[in-house]
């Protein structure tokens, strides 16, 4: 078999990372062209894992990165991770993509044990990023010293631990006083060690820009790694302390001041916001390729490559309530900020049409989070609650019991007294809070709508007829749009904007292209090696109803209707939205009797008409359900049809027709099973299950009832239970 190869265009922690880099770093051929130093095969992408609003699994994230041609990569995780390091691991392998860091705690714990254990079982040499605490910048030569001998106590175990398995430790700056370059080279000399040097992040450095070519030569004898980030003066103060490389105005001369530095290591470049890790890197990869031409004195080729994170970072129109509203936001925007936003008493309404609440959704925002004068309008993640965050009073969140996150146009109003907040929707009072101020200091950024000033959180629906005034408004909103009057500061009704969003370009470069192989050989499988396939019984595939097809997962549709000659012709029928927001789901649908059944992102099972996709029922059981699977029964003449699923421990029986749990199936339509990650199977009447952690049960398809086990992990006084360690938990099954 040929396979074409096609050019793919265009994070107290610790990291631990496999990059052979550093202060063994590439001579020679390798770096004559110094323009090797930015090229995506000496690139690492860094903080996607739980910044990436798509919440990709292993797979799809190696994929991904395959896709844009980064084959080194920095994995940061949060505790939901932790069950899927092997996996992530192996997947990387299987991808060729260099594990280039690894998120890692900051004390030995039993986190960090189980993290060391699973780079030795699986032979990853791996440097360590290690960030710590120890307060501000400021204290006193006696504090310092204190802390640099604490410093060292607290990582000489690390140290010691990565050595023995044959890994280095990469020092943090994550701000503070161990995040100075300074401190930080003290402090490796103070360990002594030969596997710790430093690892230097922009979007931490804002405070070091001016010194940033001195403290550049001084780390270079230690530097590991350097991650970009977009660079202007005060960023950080002013809410731009993420931003995509090419949108700072220092990030030209940063590159040149680096490339000519004469480091050769490789370079991170960022995620760290919650749009799709996708757009965020390629965003930072438009705005690198952008600048490159220009560190040898050629000019711009035209302007900076737009944004392309979406209807999150490109604001465009779409239709509002009614005609008579014109167009609504979709996306955000950032506009000036004035004194004004910050001096109560003021009113802010807007009109909003809310899609999901599985995250924070921003309606309108004053300034960074940083400053005494920040407001936002916001709802709660999860609930979608409305409420309003005021860090500078006390107490600082004025909440509601509202959900406004239900696809339907809202009036929200809010007035910020000088002594109370109260919050209204569709002309209703909802809330009514009293507060003190805290005095919090002012740091004047924008006012953004859809998203915060300093980004991070954005809006999964639309925002019109913004306005913001000075003193309290009596709020009685009308079917008309609202006008500008002597009390508005601001008024925003979004007619203006463009009904077109902004699309990505990838240009594929020639020279790179030409370099590689035309094609890349594979052998195919030798005849006699093959499995002969048995025939088909007649009624092959009446139905879809076990996820993947059938209880072999065949993914095999005996479908006659479509073939090669009018495949080109099938258009989509219809669309359906479940309105739980982005997620990972890994589930292969399945439909009998016209009606197809799915979980959702909101951790949903749906039932959906599979003719027109109108939605007859959902059901939310604890956990995620049906993680790689669900299956449809089709009862006998005594018992009715069942939809069966796992969810969290427990396996669920549902009546396919009303979404409702079989009652007499085990306590109330559920089981008790253990994790399951794959749909179950039916043998006559024993429905088999396949645990997770390892082990394969039978139940009867009826009651629930338990009938058998079978361990593949034997337990005490089982044949093969002398030959298994109790450290080891492999035997999982899928």
């Amino acid at each position: 078999m040929k396979l074409n190869a096609r050019r793919f265009s265009a994070t107290a922690v610790i990291c631990l990372s496999v990059m052979i880099s550093g202060i063994a770093q590439p001579t020679g051929e390798a770096v004559r062209d110094r323009a090797f130093l930015f090229d995506r095969s000496n690139l690492v992408a860094w903080c996607i894992v739980p910044f990436d609003s798509q919440k990709r699994g292993p797979e799809a994230r190696a994929e991904m990165l395959a896709r844009m041609g980064i084959f080194k990569f920095a994995y940061d995780w949060r505790a939901e991770h932790i069950p899927a390091f092997d996996e992530e691991i192996e997947t990387l392998k299987r991808w060729n993509i260099e594990l280039s860091a690894f998120w890692f705690p900051g004390a030995l714990n039993d986190e960090a044990k189980t993290i060391l254990d699973v780079l030795k079982r699986h032979n990853v040499k791996t440097e360590l990023w290690v960030s710590q605490g120890f307060g501000d910048v400021q204290c006193t030569p006696e504090e310092h010293k204190q802390r640099i001998d604490a410093a060292v106590l607290a990582l000489r175990p690390i140290v010691d631990a990565a050595a023995e398995i044959g890994c280095k430790v990469g020092l943090y700056n994550h701000g503070g006083w161990f995040g100075e370059p300074e401190n930080q080279i003290e402090i490796i000399k103070a360990l002594n060690a030969p596997n710790v040097g430093i690892v230097y992040n922009l979007h931490h450095g804002h405070a070091h820009l001016d010194r940033f070519p001195e403290l550049l030569k001084a780390m270079m004898p230690h530097l590991y790694c350097i991650n970009l980030n977009g660079m202007t003066k005060d960023g950080e103060a002013k809410g731009e302390k993420i931003m995509p490389i090419g949108n700072g105005d220092l990030d030209l001369a940063l590159l040149r001041t680096i490339r000519d530095s004469g480091y050769t290591g490789p370079i991170g470049v960022l995620g760290h916001t919650m749009d799709d890790a996708e757009e965020t890197l390629l965003d930072n990869l438009d705005g690198l390729e952008w600048l490159i031409p220009q560190l040898d004195g050629k000019p711009p080729a035209g302007p900076r490559p737009p944004l392309g994170v979406g209807s999150r970072g490109a604001a465009h129109g779409v239709p509002s309530i009614s005609d008579a509203f014109g167009l609504a936001l979709s996306g955000s925007i950032v506009e000036p900020g004035k004194d004004a936003f910050r001096a109560p008493p003021l009113t802010i309404e807007c009109r909003s049409r809310l899609h999901s609440a599985t995250g924070y959704n921003i309606l309108v925002a004053n300034d960074t989070k940083a400053s005494g004068a920040h407001w936002e309008v916001f709802t709660e993640a999860g609930s979608g609650k409305l409420a309003v965050y005021t860090p500078g009073l006390d107490p600082d969140h004025t909440r509601t019991d509202i959900n406004v996150c239900d696809d339907a146009w809202h009036h929200v109003a809010v007035q910020y007294g000088t002594d109370h907040v109260r919050v209204y929707v569709d002309g209703k009072q909802v809330a009514d809070q009293a507060y003190t101020n805290r005095g919090r200091p002012v740091a004047p950024g924008g006012l953004a709508i859809g998203r915060l000033v300093e980004g991070g959180f954005f809006c999964d629906g639309e925002i019109d007829e913004v306005r913001i005034s000075k003193g309290i408004r009596d709020i009685a909103p009308t079917n008309t749009p609202v006008s500008r009057d002597d009390a508005t500061l601001a008024l925003w009704n979004f007619d203006e904007l463009s009904t077109s969003q902004a699309s990505r370009i990838e240009i594929e470069d020639p020279a790179r292209r030409a370099a590689l192989p035309e094609f890349q050989v594979i052998p195919a499988a030798e005849p006699d090696s093959l499995t002969p396939a048995l025939p088909l019984p007649d009624n092959f595939r009446a139905v879809w109803s076990r996820s993947h097809g059938d209880d072999h997962n065949t993914r095999f549709a005996a479908a006659t209707q479509i073939t090669r000659d009018n495949v080109k012709y099938l258009k989509r029928a219809w669309e359906y939205r479940s309105g739980d927001g982005p997620a990972n789901i890994q589930c292969n649908p399945i439909v009998v009797d016209d009606v197809m059944y799915a979980p959702t992102s909101g951790q949903h099972v749906v039932a959906v008409n599979a003719t027109n996709g109108n939605e007859l029922w959902r059901f939310k059981p604890e956990g995620q359900p049906a993680f790689r699977g669900l299956t449809f029964w089709q009862g006998t003449d005594a018992e009715s049809p069942r939809l069966y699923f796992n969810a969290g421990d427990s396996l669920y029986a549902l009546d396919p027709v009303t979404g409702k749990p079989i009652a007499d199936f085990g306590d109330h339509g559920k089981v008790v099973t253990g994790e399951v990650r794959v749909a179950c199977a039916i043998h006559k009447s024993v429905l088999v299950i396949a645990r997770y952690e390892g082990g394969v049960a039978g139940y009867d398809v009826v009651s629930g009832a338990p009938l058998w086990t079978f361990n593949t992990i034997p337990q005490d006084g089982e044949y093969g239970r002398d030959t298994w360690s109790e450290l080891e938990q492999g035997a999982n099954c899928w």
